[in-house]
């Protein structure tokens, strides 16, 4: 082989190797991005300074096909989660569909648990859709934005996706919303997870507002709470003390 030749072959594939180390080299010193939540902080946990709870058609009509959760639990979970968000001073917004229609008023243990705090009727099947829902989010200047709705996949989960494109940070609760069969329920989930809407759950949502064991309202919202669990070590730790 001619000396030139043999250079050629020695000196291509050295070539190729120093572009692929510099090209790996760029691509590794290109900046590393991650998704953050619109109040700025990556997976930020809810504050009570900055959420806004909204409750969306939990109707005595509506609640009469729930099938997915058992409708005492239901009751429980929203009616409790309503009183902590109360004592935690959290803006609370409750809406119905048509109350004077086939899906009837609001459930009478939600309205009794929030005396003062009116529910806003409206036509539109998407809570973000009506003015006045969509106005009383927005006088609250709060972007954390939990929501229950009955059903999921329509009364929580519409509004949730409407106010992520909105640039809120929404979140739903799970187990203060129920739904018609489990097929609502898995299709609702789905959607929420493929638009990166976290999915909670009535108690967590209230401790994670509260933050703190030592606050002075801590043992309030425990009670608003009130965890089957809890109150059974509580009870059993009485009976002990005695």
């Amino acid at each position: 082989m001619k000396l030139s030749n043999l250079l050629k072959a020695l000196v291509l594939p050295l070539a190729i190797v120093a572009t692929s180390a510099a090209t790996v080299q760029t691509a590794s010193a290109a900046p590393v991005t991650s998704a953050v939540a619109p109040s700025g902080a990556p997976y930020s946990l809810l504050s009570r300074d900055n959420t806004v709870l909204v409750l969306v058609d939990h109707q005595i009509g509506l609640f009469t096909g729930v099938r997915d959760i058992d409708v005492g639990e239901l009751k429980h979970n929203v009616v409790a989660l309503a009183k902590a968000a109360k004592t935690l001073g959290i803006p609370i917004i409750v809406t119905a569909t048509v109350p004077d229609g086939m899906w009837g008023p609001t459930i009478p243990e939600l309205t009794a648990a929030l005396p003062g705090v009116p529910v806003i009727a409206r036509t539109s099947i998407n809570a973000w859709d009506d003015p006045n829902v969509r106005a009383a989010i927005e006088k609250t200047g709060r972007k954390q934005v939990l929501i229950a709705g009955v059903s999921l996949e329509v009364c929580a989960t519409f509004p949730a996706l409407s106010l992520k494109a909105a640039g809120y940070d929404p979140r739903v609760v799970l187990d203060a919303s129920g739904t018609f069969s489990d097929a609502k329920r898995t299709v609702g989930l789905q959607r929420l997870a493929g638009a990166g809407i976290p999915v909670t759950d009535y108690a967590t949502a209230g401790v994670e507002m509260l933050h703190g064991n030592d606050d002075p309202k801590a043992q309030q919202v425990y009670s608003d709470l009130d965890m089957p669990f809890a109150n059974l070590v509580w009870q059993f730790k009485n009976v002990k003390a005695k």
